[in-house]
């Protein structure tokens, strides 16, 4: 009978089981988890920027990220490292992203790498970069502009105190992305801290800016930059100079003394196309040549029927080239 009496505790502990037996340890209690059939799951840690601390191992999906560009795995202390998606073009976009790896730390880069080189390009120049780099703040409340400047460097400017590590440099008094510039992301800071959610990503995956020279236009490549000019071959070239000339009295049916003028980059022989004073007395004429290297001569004649004795006036030269 005792035994019996014994057996009413095992058999009511079974029925009624507390509330602490209820609660199951998955990491060693599980065997062959099936979530296939659960009407949803999250395994993640959500939200918006990324978190000041994680532990190795730790996963979090980035809610304000582009998608594709949401996952990132704490890959040491305090670090979070964007995991590149498995699409190529996907890839390329993550390859220079940003993260804040600490509260003083944006990392940049962190895929570029030999094997999978970080690229941009400025017109038929490209540049590789195969390393990451790590801007360094110190001090100070205000935004920092990420970017490829136009001679390939990969530039932290701010209006901060940022040193810089790695590939890249800091520049400071920088307000704004340079007009020639590639922007990657914008990052503000307050009291000497990155913003834990202060990232703005300007990359654009896809962008073209063609220029293509038409009549009378060429264009040269050189360093990234397109250099729009024109062509001389096409287009006409002018030279032109005035000058003050007060020629002497000039006897009916004879020409004055000839008078030159100097016109920088005129050649022997050059056409001239004149420019008369437009008080020149009736009677006279006259002619303009390039007689030498930079040099105009004027020749006055009279054919009035008696003497005139031509006031001081300004008198023009224009040589035309490369029609």
């Amino acid at each position: 009978m005792k035994s019996i009496h014994l057996a009413y505790p095992l058999i009511l502990a079974a029925a009624f089981p507390v509330a602490a037996q209820t609660q199951i340890d998955l990491r060693t209690q599980s065997k062959n988890v099936d979530f296939s059939g659960a009407s949803s799951t999250k395994p993640f840690q959500t939200g918006a920027g990324l978190p000041a601390s994680c532990a190795t191992g730790a996963a979090y999906f980035r809610t304000d990220a582009p998608a594709g560009l949401n996952l990132y795995l704490c890959t040491a202390a305090n670090a979070w490292t964007l995991q590149s998606g498995g699409a190529t073009m996907v890839s390329q976009l993550n390859d220079f992203g940003v993260a804040r790896t600490s509260a003083t730390v944006l990392t940049v880069g962190a895929n570029c790498s030999t094997a999978t080189p970080c690229n941009v390009r400025f017109g038929n120049t490209v540049y590789s970069f195969t390393n990451s780099c790590t801007a360094t703040l110190t001090a100070g409340t205000g935004t920092a502009y990420l970017y490829v400047a136009s001679g390939g460097t990969l530039t932290i400017g701010h209006n901060l105190t940022v040193s810089a590590a790695g590939a890249c440099v800091a520049q400071s008094g920088v307000t704004s992305f340079p007009s020639d510039s590639i922007p990657l992301y914008l990052w503000t800071a307050t009291s000497g801290s990155w913003n834990a959610s202060g990232g703005t990503d300007f990359r654009a995956l896809l962008s073209i800016k063609d220029i293509s020279a038409g009549t009378g236009v060429a264009t040269l490549e050189s360093g990234g930059r397109t250099t729009v000019s024109v062509d001389s071959a096409l287009v006409p070239t002018y030279l032109t100079a005035t000058a003050t000339i007060d020629f002497p009295a000039i006897a009916n049916g004879a020409c004055a003394a000839e008078q030159s003028f100097t016109l920088p980059g005129a050649n022997a022989g050059d056409s001239v196309a004149p420019g008369w004073p437009p008080a020149l007395e009736g009677g006279l004429i006259g002619t303009m040549r390039a007689s030498a290297a930079n040099t105009i001569t004027v020749r006055l004649c009279n054919l009035s029927g008696s003497t005139v004795d031509p006031a001081s006036a300004s008198f023009r030269a224009t040589i035309v080239r490369s029609f």
